[in-house]
């Protein structure tokens, strides 16, 4: 395996100054779109800053003020709180706040890219992570995904000097921020649960593997166990983090929809109408801790019926996971070709073409690359596997239940991001200061 040197032949480029030029281009792109796009009332927006002002000015998780919720969790409504304790009420503030998430995240990528393959690996990887439209455009939302993107970015990073150091601390750091992206994501559950078999891939005995894995696993549960026992005492209901599992089984189990966001509003509404719980006297009644449990146990019965259909709308989640289906492409669900015209009519045929380009090529470019990566490097599997285990991971915690394109993969891209930019670095490409090779020394 090889290393590129810090610096071109001629001395005029460096990891720090790619770093540099390229956070400058995205912190311009960022404030460009922060500042012309209006905000707009999404139902999930108003959802979490609902939460996050409560829990800031009456010190409690509830949406009406008065009724505890368990309809997300906890972890973005309180970075949100506060960050309303600091600034006020104020909306329209959040974009920066997820603008700084995204640099956070990029520096941690930089440094999981700097300890796999080197420096120049890293920034450029880096550099891409921050450049990459889709993460600026989603700043402007009152979302989880800049929060969850940099606390999985950090949790990559730990997990990689995990798999290549002794020290207890690390483990502990690591356990800590699975907690911390549960709480934010409960569908990373599985994901965490899958890094502890990661541990017992070393070398050393059993009982030290064991001792490790226990860390890691009380560390996480150090977290989360308070906010599983807070939802008992309030609903007597045992709800690890949140409610949503029951939605996610009937929307999942659902035929028309295949559960794949984004969708019309008709076949939304026809989600829950089927099942019986229409009208909604708020948009997110859904999650109720009663209709969830109802939702449950009508979507398993669904399952049960049809398990080898719904075994199917599972795997082609998987396809909309990475890169969507026909309304995420074109906007529109009257098929690809009339939606692609329509689109086109609005917004011109260079930018429909381009949307529709960027969509079916670039995030499968990326995987192909990163299975190019990987076949690459299989003898370095173990160091690397943390880069693959997380994409993976991630796709079947939400597959079972529901997915939206463009937005639950934003936290892993990452992963592919480093293994493609690997992957071309050491087939020469880019040529750009990536000339000189020295060999690469395992860290401790």
């Amino acid at each position: 395996m090889t290393q590129v040197s810090d610096t071109d032949p001629a001395g005029r480029w460096s990891p720090t100054m790619l770093l540099i030029v390229a956070g400058a281009l995205g912190l311009l792109a960022r404030a460009w779109t922060i500042f012309h796009t209006t905000r707009q009332g999404y139902a999930v927006d108003d959802l979490f800053d609902a939460l996050a002002w409560n829990l800031a000015s009456l010190g409690a998780f509830t949406m009406d003020g008065m009724t505890p919720s368990a309809h997300v969790g906890p972890l973005y409504p309180t970075v949100l709180a506060a960050f309303y304790g600091v600034v006020g009420h104020r909306p329209e503030w959040v974009p920066f706040l997820h603008a700084a998430c995204d640099v956070g995240a990029s520096v941690c990528i930089f440094y999981v890219g700097r300890r796999l393959f080197g420096s120049w690996i890293g920034a450029i990887a880096a550099a891409a992570m921050f450049l990459y439209p889709t993460y600026w455009t989603y700043d402007p939302r009152i979302r989880s995904e800049s929060v969850l993107t940099l606390l999985m970015s950090a949790w990559l990073w730990a997990t990689v000097v995990c798999l290549s150091s002794t020290r207890v601390f690390c483990f502990v750091g690591a356990g800590l921020l699975a907690g911390l992206v549960i709480l934010c994501k409960p569908v990373t559950i599985l994901l965490a649960v899958v890094l502890v078999g990661l541990v017992f891939l070393g070398t050393d005995s059993f009982r030290v593997r064991m001792a490790r894995a226990s860390v890691y696993l009380l560390a996480c549960l150090l977290l989360v166990l308070p906010w599983t026992i807070r939802n008992y005492q309030v609903f007597d209901r045992v709800i690890p983090v949140s409610a949503g599992v029951g939605a996610g089984l009937w929307m999942g189990s659902d035929p028309l929809s295949r559960g794949s966001w984004p969708m019309p509003l008709t076949m939304e509404f026809q989600i829950w109408e089927s099942a019986g719980i229409t009208p909604l006297p708020y948009a997110h009644a859904m999650y109720d801790v009663s209709t969830d449990r109802l939702l449950r146990a009508k979507g398993w019965a669904r399952i049960t019926e049809a398990p080898a259909r719904y075994l199917w709308l599972t795997l082609t989640r998987a396809y909309d996971f990475w890169i969507g289906n026909s309304y995420y492409l074109v906007n529109s669900d009257q098929g690809f070709l009339e939606g692609l015209a329509v689109d086109a009519a609005d917004r011109g045929w260079l930018i429909a073409t381009y949307s529709v380009a960027k969509r079916l090529v670039l995030i499968p470019g990326l995987i192909g690359l990163s299975l190019w990566s990987a076949w690459s490097h299989q003898s370095r599997w173990r160091e690397l596997l943390p880069l693959y285990v997380f994409p993976i991971g991630l796709m079947f915690g939400y597959i079972p239940f529901t997915v939206e394109a463009g937005r639950y993969a934003l936290p892993v891209l990452p992963c592919l991001i480093v293994l493609s930019v690997a992957a071309l670095a050491q087939a020469g490409l880019p040529r750009v200061s990536l000339r000189r090779l020295q060999p690469l020394h395992t860290r401790p």
